[in-house]
């Protein structure tokens, strides 16, 4: 019996001998997180994180301001046709919304106050220049992010690529974790870049698209209330 114990005792020694030295031929792997990533991006992702949130308020905003832009050029032009006279008309577009209810009130205001029918043509002119210039507020700045984000990405990963090849021409290549850790932390800078330039761009596009439609939709029905005003004048 007692050999038999020492034989199980033995036994036993060299399986947890074998276990260490299983678990000292395969080290444990450690894996970085997102959140550490973040933590070692450096200043180029902290400036990242404040072009971000200027990028969302001038989406939300130029977003607010686009859903009460538009308006029915055409419908307008149709209540002015029904009405009777241009103080009529004036009142029935009273609460048009949008772009076009604003400028062809002012149309038809100036047309109601006596004024010839060029002169008229000039003050709409100013009113659509002054409704453009509303309708372009903020897009260069967002233009400007959409523009600006990955090269400060890019910038971002350039140094950090630059700090990891000089840790390797410091230590070498004893320790290739210490160079893949560094290149996976300067590489966040550029998905950072993309993440914030990509939803930028797609919104500035939608932004320059709604603000064609809406200025081709008002010419038209500027061009159609003009004849009508003329012929009101000449009357």
């Amino acid at each position: 019996l007692p050999i038999s114990v020492a034989i199980a005792a033995g036994l036993a020694t060299v399986a947890i001998a074998q276990g260490e030295e299983a678990a000292e031929g395969e080290p444990e792997v450690k894996t970085q997180t997102a959140l550490d990533m973040i933590k070692h991006g450096g200043p180029s992702l902290a400036l990242l994180g404040i072009c971000s949130v200027v990028t969302l308020t001038l989406i939300i905003e130029r977003f607010m301001f686009y859903r009460k832009a538009k308006g029915s050029a055409e419908a307008i032009v149709q209540t002015v046709k029904q009405a009777g006279t241009l103080s009529e008309a004036l009142t029935a577009i009273e609460t048009a919304p949008g772009v076009s209810g604003r400028v062809f009130r002012s149309a038809i205001q100036s047309a109601r106050d006596g004024y010839p029918p060029e002169h008229i043509e000039q003050l709409v002119q100013g009113e659509v220049t002054k409704e453009l210039i509303g309708m372009e507020k903020w897009l260069p700045q967002l233009d400007t992010m959409v523009t600006m984000c990955p090269l400060i990405g890019l910038a971002g990963t350039t140094l950090g690529m630059i700090r990891s090849f000089s840790i390797v021409a410091a230590i070498g290549m004893s320790d290739p974790t210490k160079l893949a850790g560094g290149i996976s932390e300067a590489l966040v800078n550029t998905a950072a870049g993309l993440l914030v330039a990509i939803p930028a761009l797609f919104c500035y596009n939608w932004f320059t698209g709604q603000k064609e439609a809406i200025l081709m939709e008002m010419e038209k029905g500027l061009s159609e209330l003009m004849v009508i005003l003329k012929s009101s004048v000449e009357q």
